[in-house]
């Protein structure tokens, strides 16, 4: 379902990559795991991680300690891959094919919203190199009898509008680090993994390129379902590396041409870099028809051998699961396929994909609107909205009546009455008149009721809600919050007014220093100000080279905004203006500790006898995840230890009036 991304301010984000042309003694790490050393050789080659696999299943093991490790795992699948070989030796080619759903996170333009023709040409390119038809030069290439398909319906059954797509405007168009997909974003979108194999396209922030889930076996027992296992298994890959060797990606540069895909399926289902990810002339990467490597290769380096004395020739650069540029791959080995085979028939949410139908053509009801929120058209600093929604039939008979019920955090419900005539698969974007704010945060809430006077037959898709946003914030004084990264001098922030006027800023800050800074703001009311922090190596303050941050908020010590994972620069513009005076007297008779917080947040209010009515607590999807009616001072104290770590918005409601705070859960 597609979602707009306003975050209770507007937020502007430029993406580089780190600069080759710079070098820097750093200790990086990713998934807060050191890096390997060829992927600190391809940041040094490169400026871009080619592949995040092995961090993130270090990752995985130190996070779940019943995750199985590398040599118990290799143990598991030995004999099974044994078995593989001797069953497959005289039996005809039996191809198994995979249905594949791509999440594309976007705000609906940009690069990184690919074309529906982008994404069929990287499931050719898959469908290419996994079946053997790229040209490979090597005799031991193999078919892996591999395939994928698009997706044709959706976890409900229901007919997608795009084959194998499913586009995510909830998040904007990034860019995103792997803390906000592992943290919440893959979970939240995943679907069934025992059905599809889920493929996450995104702007990726730090030149990560992409990497895998590693597959598990089957002996595993008392993993947590949202651990190591169902919620995050998939792949995730950098939107310009989505292509084809025949229709490359005018981004990707030499990774556009989709093989950075095909390298992270092979992780995920089971193959190791060709090297092995050792500097040992071993057979590391369990393959014995693969020579041994000591490294990983990059550009396309064909003639070279750094385990001469294994009698296997040159180091097998164009195999798939090495380094090298796109247009060097051609290669899966027999040995490859044999694992990929074994992986397929024994691993959990492999082995159930064999006989997924999601490829089969989904259910089309009679009567289906389909009801989306296009664009809140919230304005810099602004106090109304003027909401666009977009009305799709999705169903066999035309639609030309609708009633549109909407909402601001579900009060005062308004309906609009719609005519019209909507063949199936045709829209149209309907503007619903302007919208009054009080300040704070607010969540907008759609939903589509009465088609044709009836009842609709598919009412997943009736309902639609925007992020949580703000007009503007009632505050005399902004506090800055810095705590610079291990590189503070790459550090550097302005706070402007609406006529682009330098009011605060700050730089050179001391390496390898970490000391925190404070600074307070003067502001004014009825004024529009842009906050904007920069990094010069492109790499953000966070979570690489040191644990930065910053923070903005109010003087009642509500967060405004938090931050660090970005790449070169994040904007944030957000006005100041005054509440109504119910709401302002609520606000100044409510507060909430402690914030960050780890266990429990508390209301405090500033006459005990007098207590607000209800809470509600939203998370940064604007999904309602807590509501309480407050009857005793004990239901003030919320127990926050079932949320995931993240950001939330807790909405106090009294006699008609609301007051919302934003908080951390750490």
């Amino acid at each position: 379902m597609k979602k707009i991304t306003l975050l209770f301010f507007i937020i502007c984000f430029t993406q580089i990559n780190i600069c080759q042309s710079q070098t820097k003694d750093k200790n990086a790490k990713l998934f807060n795991q050191e890096l390997t050393a060829s992927n600190k050789k391809s940041i040094e080659e490169t400026g871009q991680i080619r592949c995040g696999t092995v961090e993130y299943e270090n990752y995985l093991q130190e996070t779940n300690i019943n995750r199985t490790n590398k040599a118990e795992f290799e143990k598991w699948l030995a004999p099974k891959i044994e078995d593989i070989k001797a069953q497959r030796a005289n039996s005809p080619t039996v191809i198994i094919t995979i249905p594949v759903v791509y999440h594309i996170f976007t705000d609906g333009s940009g690069s990184e919203n690919l074309s529906a023709a982008a994404i069929q040409a990287q499931t050719d390119q898959l469908n290419i190199d996994f079946g053997n038809t790229a040209g490979s030069t090597y005799s031991v290439a193999a078919d892996t009898e591999i395939r994928f398909c698009l997706a044709l319906q959706d976890e409900n059954g229901i007919a997608l509008a795009e084959d194998g797509i499913n586009r995510i405007t909830t998040y904007g168009e990034g860019p995103f680090t792997t803390a906000d997909f592992e943290s919440g974003m893959k979970a939240d979108t995943q679907w069934d993994p025992t059905q599809y194999f889920n493929v996450w396209v995104a702007n990726l922030n730090g030149g990560l390129l992409g990497y895998a889930h590693w597959p598990e076996n089957t002996t595993l027992s008392g993993v947590p379902a949202n651990s190591a296992g169902s919620t995050s298994d998939g792949v995730v890959v950098l939107s310009s590396s989505v292509g084809s060797i025949a229709n490359p990606n005018p981004n990707g540069g030499v990774y556009a041409s989709g093989r950075t895909l095909t390298h992270e399926t092979g992780h995920w289902l089971g193959l190791r870099h060709i090297w092995g990810d050792t500097t040992a002339c071993s057979n590391d990467d369990y393959c014995s028809d693969t020579p041994d490597a000591t490294e990983s290769h990059g550009g396309c380096s064909i003639n070279t051998d750094t385990c001469d004395l294994d009698g296997l020739g040159n180091d097998m650069v164009e195999n798939y699961m090495d380094y090298s540029d796109d247009t060097c791959m051609h290669t899966f080995t027999a040995d490859q396929k044999a694992r990929i085979q074994a992986v397929m028939a024994n691993s959990p949410r492999r082995v159930e994909l064999a006989s997924s139908d999601k490829c089969t053509p989904g259910l089309v009801y009679d009567l289906d609107g389909q009801i989306e929120i296009d664009d809140l058209n919230l304005v810099d600093c602004a106090t109304n909205i003027s909401p666009d929604i977009i009305l799709t039939n999705q169903g066999n008979l035309n639609i030309t009546s609708a009633t549109i019920v909407y909402d601001v955090d579900n009060n005062n419900a308004t309906n609009y009455t719609w005519t019209g005539n909507l063949a199936n698969g045709e829209s149209e974007v309907i503007s619903l008149p302007s919208i009054d704010l009080n300040s704070g945060n607010h969540i907008f809430n759609v939903e589509l009721s009465n088609p044709n006077g009836g009842i609709d037959d598919n009412i997943t898709n009736n309902t639609d809600s925007s992020n949580s946003f703000s007009a503007f914030f009632d505050t005399t004084t902004i506090t800055f919050d810095l705590i610079p990264d291990n590189y503070g001098s790459e550090t550097t922030w302005e706070f402007k007014d609406s006529n682009n006027v330098v009011l605060y800023s700050g730089s050179n800050y001391p390496d390898s220093d970490n000391t925190p800074v404070s600074e307070v703001f003067d502001v004014t009311i009825g004024e529009c100000y842009t906050f904007t922090i920069n990094d010069s190596f492109g790499d953000g303050i966070c979570c690489l080279y040191g644990l930065g941050s910053y923070t903005l908020s109010d003087d009642n010590s509500n967060i405004i905004t938090t931050g660090g994972e970005f790449s070169s620069t994040e904007s944030i513009t957000f006005g100041v203006n005054s509440l109504s005076t119910n709401d302002f007297e609520l606000q100044n008779s409510i507060n909430i500790y402690p914030n960050p917080t780890v266990t429990t947040l508390n209301i405090k209010t500033s006459n005990s006898n007098d207590l607000p009515n209800t809470y509600k607590v939203y998370n940064m999807l604007g999904q309602l995840v807590l509501e309480k009616a407050i009857n005793t001072t004990q239901d003030l104290v919320i127990d926050t230890t079932p949320f995931s770590n993240g950001m939330y918005f807790i909405k106090i409601s009294k006699d008609g009036n609301a007051a919302t705070f934003p908080f951390i859960k750490k």
